[in-house]
């Protein structure tokens, strides 16, 4: 049986299912509550009610019986009240459309309506900067337990899930928020392109994520001066490093199909030098897109990456090369380089035309691929690190 345990702030009226009527204000028990409270002090978590009918963050972790101090927010910018239901799983949209059916009574109950299912509750509606506090045990059956703004016309997006010892799914495959909701907690909102300057996986710890118009991202080390890797599909969720210390990973929409182990350019010889020295000067975003610039020994290098087909095209500007220039591509992809000429795995761009080169990059065995638009920025802007 799920337990929970409630108490309200000194300053706002807190309620469990069924919530008390106007004007009462005392804690009604919980059937089937556990006999003995944890005695740990409560894990602070701040849920705000945010513009565009949306929670954020759009879903929490708890381990079962696990202490928590909801600190509750309205701050939603188009002045409209919310209140927060949490319910037993797969049972929003019950209290949604019991919700609606409240009539008259609704505003007076803070349109939440009586249901076995309601494990907790604001008890009444939260007004424009408005802030409830709400503490209690988290259910100790696992499970995925949904809160809901059940105010009529909002619950049917304005919904969120909290895992109680249960693991969360990536962002951009989790059923159990709404998809305008998801989009809001991907790096960049869901626009393409957009650049993300954040610790990756499997990268330095200067890296930049960008993605790109359509459906593919990629991952460049600015430490080593090189794309880390690429995937396809949603972008970037940062929810963890912007909530914690700043130090926690960016977590891809989906695994990589392509990663490098080492540089493609290589100068005098075809063979990379671990000895020479690279530097990241910095980028410059045209369209949205970054022109990365770096120097590899004395070498400058200007690097785009843009959408091409089934992949991508890897654009360079080498303004001071006066010889010819190799291309050793590495990992999993299938290579193209017009400009080249092929031995051995290698190509070998000459000096005549290896001022301004592309290098193309398919996937192996592509699936078929979903196109989403994007605003596109016309501004251009210098970034240094």
């Amino acid at each position: 049986m799920l337990g929970l345990l409630l108490s309200v702030s000194a300053s706002t009226a807190l309620s469990q299912a069924p919530p008390p009527s106007a004007g009462d204000s005392k804690v009604l028990p919980v059937a089937s509550a556990p006999k003995a409270a944890s005695t740990k002090k409560p894990r602070l978590v701040t849920l705000q009610m945010a513009e565009g009918l949306r929670f954020d963050p759009p879903r929490l972790e708890a381990q079962p019986g696990e202490v928590l101090k909801f600190e509750l927010e309205n701050v939603d910018i188009s002045h409209q009240p919310h209140n927060f239901v949490l319910v037993k799983p797969g049972q929003v949209q019950e209290v949604v459309k019991l919700s609606m059916e409240m009539g008259e009574t609704g505003p007076n109950k803070g349109f939440i309506p009586e249901h076995p299912s309601i494990l907790a509750s604001s008890g009444k509606v939260v007004e424009p900067d408005g802030k409830v506090s709400l503490t209690f045990t988290a259910p100790m059956e696992p499970g995925i337990y949904g809160y809901v703004c059940s105010v009529p016309g909002h619950g049917m997006v304005m919904y969120g899930a909290l895992y109680v010892g249960t693991p969360m799914p990536p962002l951009a495959k989790d059923l159990n928020i709404p998809q305008l909701t998801l989009e809001k907690g991907l790096a960049g909102g869901g626009r393409r392109p957009f650049v993300q300057r954040i610790f990756m996986p499997q990268s330095g710890p200067a890296s930049i994520a960008v993605a790109l118009p359509g459906s593919l991202n990629y991952c460049f080390d600015a430490g080593n001066c090189r794309v880390r890797y690429v995937w396809s599909g949603p972008f970037l969720d940062g929810t963890k490093h912007w909530r914690g210390s700043g130090k926690d990973l960016g977590e891809m929409g989906d695994q990589a199909w392509w990663r490098s182990t080492a540089s493609l350019l290589r100068f005098g010889g075809g063979k990379e030098d671990p000895s020479i020295e690279t530097k990241f000067l910095g980028y410059t975003l045209n369209d949205g897109l970054p022109e990365f610039h770096y120097r590899i020994g004395k070498q400058e290098v200007f690097q785009t990456v843009i959408p091409s087909g089934k992949g991508v095209e890897m654009r360079f500007r080498l303004p001071q090369v006066k010889s010819k220039v190799s291309v050793a591509p590495d990992g999993e992809g299938l290579w193209k380089c017009p400009d080249g000429v092929e031995r051995k795995g290698v190509f070998e761009v000459p000096s005549g035309k290896a001022k301004g080169f592309s290098v193309f990059l398919e996937r192996k065995d592509q699936p078929p691929q979903k196109e989403a638009s994007a605003p596109t920025s016309k501004n251009s802007h210098l970034h240094t690190p």
